[in-house]
């Protein structure tokens, strides 16, 4: 069994910080609502639909789902990002704790979402084996998932750059691949494991909203948790050449705007039902 002692400590300590938690709200904002209004759409949040939304972080998510007339109670591990929630979203609950055991009795909600949360879990399977158990029967799970390595976008740019031009002894400590529900074939055991069925998933054309080419860089530097543990700890050197080909990207591949550029941050939602 692999120990994520280490990874969780980066996790907690990282999305802890209140500088992360606002970069990550500020700088990932345009991306994240877009996908906030398809996790909506998916568990068909209406007027009373009580639903959890894990990993709330600043609350995007709910902040939709209260715009539709949803019951909702966020839940997140980060002090900071449950500040941020509850101050842009007064009319949901939001709660401090553990995804992985949560206090919630089993079947206390119609639909459960997750924004972009489930590669942050030390280990998938229990984490949605835990959203199985707090939904009522029949009810929908909807989560998002970053493309990563390969992908024509961010993320895809960042490992392709960090892969080139980063040292290769600089490593993260051990934990779940980031981007792999992308793929429905790895995805779909561990969602019907967890005790979901009618799995599908659906492709977001999202984006990120940038004021000038080098502001890739600087917020996978300063607003997002696993890549700004690997950046940290290069040489100045390496870290211009990787904010340089970054840049580089989104002068060529972004959409010039009277505000900047908005560069391609594809993202993935999964959908299922408690059996």
């Amino acid at each position: 069994m692999v120990d994520t002692a280490d990874f969780e400590k980066m996790e907690r300590d990282g999305w802890g910080s209140p500088s992360i938690a606002k970069g990550y709200a500020d700088g990932f904002g345009t991306a994240t609502r877009l996908v906030a209004r398809r996790l909506a759409d998916a568990v068909e949040a209406a007027p009373g639909t009580r639903v959890l939304d894990l990993c709330t972080g600043h609350g995007v998510v709910a902040a939709e789902l209260v715009a539709r007339g949803a019951v909702v109670t966020g839940l997140d591990f980060s002090d900071s990002m449950i500040a941020l929630a509850r101050s842009a979203v007064p009319e949901a609950r939001f709660v401090y704790g553990d995804a992985m055991a949560m206090e919630f009795p089993d079947r206390s909600f119609d639909a459960v979402t997750i924004g972009f949360g489930v590669p942050h879990f030390p280990d998938p399977d229990q984490g949605l084996a835990e959203a199985c158990r707090v939904l009522k029967p029949g009810g929908r799970i909807a989560f998002s998932i970053w493309r990563g390595k390969g992908s024509s976008g961010s993320f895809g740019w960042l490992f392709d750059a960090v892969g080139r031009l980063a040292d290769p002894s600089i490593t993260l400590p051990e934990g779940p691949d980031a981007h792999a529900f992308v793929d429905r074939a790895q995805a779909r055991p561990v969602v019907e494991a967890a005790g979901f069925v009618d799995m599908n998933s659906h492709d977001v054309a999202s984006e990120l909203s940038l004021s000038r080419p080098t502001a890739l860089f600087d917020l996978f530097d300063a607003a997002a948790v696993r890549a700004a543990s690997l950046l940290s700890r290069q040489k100045e050197t390496r870290r211009n050449a990787i904010r340089d080909d970054l840049a580089r990207r989104v002068t060529a591949d972004g959409t010039r705007t009277p505000q900047g550029y908005l560069v391609p941050a594809p993202s993935v939602v999964i959908v299922a039902r408690r059996a």
